[in-house]
């Protein structure tokens, strides 16, 4: 995956430790670290910081793909990535800052960050039932409901919450369209 996707209003790009201030404000934000599963709140700057530095520490690993959500004149407004689960398919997850919620960012970000993404194998993703904007973002990204809802630990919460499940289907879309082509 490139270090560097662009769209028409976003930058996506590697981590850097500088990005922690910003980080932690937004995700220290109980209205974003509600909806995340694996982030503490409160979130400290310096959990941010640890955090990359063990994304920068497993990137050889191939296993986590992260990029900062940079918007033009803002610096950091979020962050997306692809992490590898143990069934071999990538958990698309991402987080908005709340002064940038509504604005388009998240379904730009995702757009962008999926066509990359999907090289490396089958996407999923999922929202905790009661954020139900996420999942309208993840419809527009092209990923569907698989019908399932599972229990997913929020740290924040400290309880499992209902999470609907979604897999990609755009790239369903494109290979069932592909096949199709083929046989005609």
């Amino acid at each position: 995956m490139r270090e560097l996707i662009e769209s028409k209003r976003l930058k996506l790009r590697t981590l850097r430790m500088r990005d922690a201030p910003r980080i932690a404000r937004y995700v220290g934000d109980p209205a974003v670290g509600r909806n995340l599963a694996m982030t503490p709140l409160p979130y400290l700057e310096n959990a941010a910081e640890g955090w990359i530095m063990t994304l920068a520490a497993r990137a050889p690993l191939k296993q986590d793909f992260v990029r900062a959500i940079e918007a033009q004149g803002e610096g950091l407004v979020g962050v997306i990535g692809a992490h590898k689960r143990s069934n071999g398919a990538f958990e698309i997850g991402y987080w908005i800052g709340r002064p940038f919620w509504g604005r388009g960012v998240a379904t730009e970000a995702l757009l962008a960050f999926a066509v990359e993404a999907r090289a490396l194998g089958p996407l999923q993703s999922g929202h905790f039932v009661d954020n139900p904007a996420s999942g309208r973002v993840l419809e527009k990204g092209g990923f569907v409901y698989t019908g399932a809802v599972e229990p997913m630990f929020s740290l924040a919460r400290g309880a499992n919450v209902p999470c609907k499940r979604m897999r990609d289907g755009a790239a369903e879309a494109a290979l069932d369209g592909r096949a199709a082509a083929a046989c005609a």
